[in-house]
């Protein structure tokens, strides 16, 4: 990898900065007497987030840079051969709507990984989980062999295999940063999407916790799981939160099996709000809609879509111009016939990214990846609530009531570049954030000790990673390491250069 032939292409002249602080920084950094930018960004994500954002702002990257520098001081610990780096062995998912065989980014990670994980041509997969969730464990492996006098081979490292959960649990203090915790508060990941996944939301903590209590077997965890995806590929696309009441009025208008599948009362609200896009009752407007759509009698669902389809497949045919709306609603209705959910590129935002670039979803928010190979990373959980697009269990009454409605178009970006190599994307949230670390060949760089363990995946090259002389590993496309809190990682990259991942605690903002 060229110094010049960034895995992640910068299409602009200059980083877009969208990352949100919190006031608390931005007071000490102006207590500091560091400059700062103040941007205007959407509303937040969620009603906890507002009382931390009533005022957006960025931060300079050299005050950035010398906060972080600060923080590092503070809490680095000599690494010893108990808390060094550990090699990860992680869990491929091999969910429906993933990409085919070698044509997947997680299955040539996973055998990249594992020298006995064989990629079938005919299965899909589609996640690679790296972190501590009980249905995706990651697991510690050992990192080097030896033969003995007989030429049998045997591990010399002295590592014992475990699961991830067992080594941070083996000394909570050392591997996570404090001995009050038990557990990683994210988990990270590598999508490969070749069908549409389904329409769906992620709850808050408190109705998590209520989904949890009274029913386990369905949502198996009381935590929330605000997501953000960064673009590995130039052809990711997404659908996420409602679009702007105008466009909406729009395209009932414009397509009649909309206005029948939610009836007139409701088409003719949504139309009474074309022109006032701040009105208090928009909410309401839309939550209605939502409900009538999803609880449509099935039959006028299906008389609509056969109409709609064969409408848009004549205009195919005969070669006229179909809108992205019209182009997506076909590819949706092909992967799964007869639902209802084709007609959500109607109501929600249809967005594409390119590598490098992300957004974030909050909790309650409506969402469907689409295609391409992404990086995720949310909050410890696999809460999902699901509405549409999918033949698994459909909760809309739970859905319905949970979401915002908020009507803007995702806040996309490309992170913010703290030094030469790292570019950092950071949500809203105290759970995660993201580091892309790209170095040149034969270039040093050190990986910051924070106040977070983290874990790391190899997007491209090879490097040589080093922590003094306690431990050398070295590293290459789809290999993944846990790194414990508050320990240097220091790296010497190889003749392509090196690009990997991060995912920690949003321990630079909170």
């Amino acid at each position: 990898m060229a110094h010049n032939q960034s895995f992640f292409k910068d299409k602009t002249s200059k980083h877009q900065t969208n990352t949100r602080f919190t006031m608390g920084l931005h007071d000490i950094a102006r207590s500091r007497g560091y400059n700062q930018d103040v941007e205007v960004l959407p509303p937040n994500h969620n009603e906890q987030a507002k009382a931390s954002y009533n005022i957006p702002r960025s931060i300079s990257g050299n005050a950035l840079a010398s906060l972080i520098a600060e923080q590092e001081a503070a809490t680095e610990v000599p690494v010893t051969k108990e808390n060094a780096m550990r090699k990860l062995n992680c869990k491929a998912q091999n969910y429906a709507w993933g990409r085919m065989g070698r044509n997947s980014t997680v299955a040539n990670m996973s055998a990249a990984q594992n020298e006995e994980f064989e990629i079938q041509d005919d299965k899909p997969y589609a996640e690679l989980w790296i972190g501590t969730h009980p249905n995706g464990m990651s697991n510690i492996c050992s990192t080097g062999s030896d033969e003995d006098e007989d030429g049998e081979s045997f591990v010399d490292d002295g590592i014992t295999p475990m699961s991830l959960l067992e080594h941070v649990n083996s000394n909570p203090k050392l591997h996570l940063g404090s001995d009050t915790k038990s557990d990683l508060t994210f988990l990270f990941k590598i999508l490969s999407i070749e069908k549409v996944l389904s329409i769906q939301a992620h709850p808050d903590k408190k109705l998590a916790e209520q989904l949890h209590t009274s029913r386990p077997h369905v949502y198996k965890d009381p935590n929330h799981k605000p997501e953000m995806a960064v673009a590995l590929t130039d052809d990711f696309e997404a659908m996420c939160g409602f679009r702007p009441v105008n466009h909406i009025a729009e395209n009932l208008k414009k397509y009649p099996e909309f206005w029948v599948v939610i009836g007139k009362e409701a088409a003719e609200n949504v139309l009474a709000l074309e022109h006032n896009p701040n009105s208090s009752a928009i909410r309401g407007v839309l939550r209605n809609m939502f409900h009538k759509f999803n609880t449509a009698d099935d039959e006028l669902i299906q008389r609509q879509l056969t109409k709609l389809i064969g409408r848009l497949r004549l205009k195919q045919l005969r070669h006229d111009e179909l809108s992205r709306d019209a182009k997506l609603m076909l590819k949706l209705a092909n992967q799964f016939p007869g639902d209802s959910g084709m007609m959500a590129p109607l109501m929600l935002n249809h967005v594409r990214l390119t590598r490098g670039q992300s957004f974030y979803i909050g909790a309650n928010e409506p969402h469907a990846y689409i295609s391409g190979e992404i990086i995720e990373c949310m909050a410890c959980s696999d809460n999902v609530v699901r509405a549409g697009l999918t033949p698994k269990l459909k909760d809309v009454d739970t859905l319905v009531s949970m979401l915002t409605y908020r009507t803007a178009v995702p806040t996309i970006t490309r992170g913010k570049k703290i030094d030469d190599c790292t570019t950092l994307y950071a949500p809203p949230v105290a759970d995660f954030c993201i580091e892309i670390i790209e170095v040149p060949a034969y270039s040093n760089y050190e990986l910051r000790p924070v106040r977070s363990p983290s874990v790391v995946i190899t997007l491209d090259g090879d490097a040589k990673f080093e922590q003094g002389n306690v431990s050398s590993l070295i590293m290459t496309y789809g290999g993944a390491l846990f790194i414990s809190a508050n320990t240097r990682t220091g790296l010497r990259a190889g003749t392509k250069g090196i690009s990997i991942a991060r995912a920690m605690s949003n321990v630079h903002f909170y």
